[in-house]
């Protein structure tokens, strides 16, 4: 019982003394990783369902980077963006008397104003609520491939407003060091209305 109670006693300690390392204001940059599942609108492929298709796009790897300042010891603002590579899509289906191949392969790029709400808790761990807006430009590249025809392919890629909504945490490992995870989730609009996603990201952040 003892040991338990010096062993609390040193965590409340260095989660109070850590409350230091998280500046009020300052500017800070990060950069990440993050894992995108999509949640693409079941209208994407409507052009090739005639013939038979019905294919569905796989998840996504990216990166991003960040930089901000914090307005207040519990406000921030950022500018953020962010490349997701390889929402891959591919079906063959009977055609005919031969199998017809459909390839497809969406990139995301997205640039984004964001604002960072933090609840006033002392501690190393700042969690915090992020909502942003910015652009999304989309870039697919299709192909039906099918034996004894010639490939037909085609590119296409469109530029439209976004939205994210989110929450994370930054982690003072020092007063100018910092891991972040952050969970969130993006949609586009107009002619992208059909792309949305969750994010799991982390990264670091260097503070100043």
């Amino acid at each position: 019982m003892k040991r338990l109670s010096i062993i609390g006693c040193i965590v409340a300690v260095f989660l109070l003394a850590g409350s230091a390392y998280a500046a009020d204001r300052g500017m800070y940059v990060g950069i990440g990783g993050t894992y995108a599942l999509e949640n693409f609108d079941s209208g994407e492929f409507d052009n090739v369902r005639p013939y038979g298709f019905d294919p569905s796009f796989d998840n996504s790897w990216g990166i991003n980077g960040k930089v901000g300042y914090k307005l207040h010891p519990v406000v921030s603002v950022e500018a953020v963006i962010e490349y997701l590579s390889g929402f891959n899509a591919s079906e063959t289906i009977n055609w005919g008397h031969t199998r017809a191949t459909f390839d497809a392969d969406l990139d995301v790029f997205t640039i984004m104003a964001a604002a960072k709400v933090f609840p006033p808790l002392p501690g190393i761990v700042k969690p915090y609520f992020v909502a942003g807006l910015g652009l999304m430009k989309a870039t697919v590249d299709t192909t039906v491939s099918a034996p004894g025809y010639l490939p037909t392919s085609a590119s296409n890629d469109e530029t439209d407003p976004c939205a994210k909504i989110g929450f994370g945490a930054d982690i003072y490992i020092n007063p100018t060091l910092s891991v972040n995870v952050e969970a969130a989730y993006t949609s586009g609009f107009g002619d992208l209305d059909t792309i949305r996603y969750f994010t799991i990201g982390a990264g670091l952040g260097f503070h100043f």
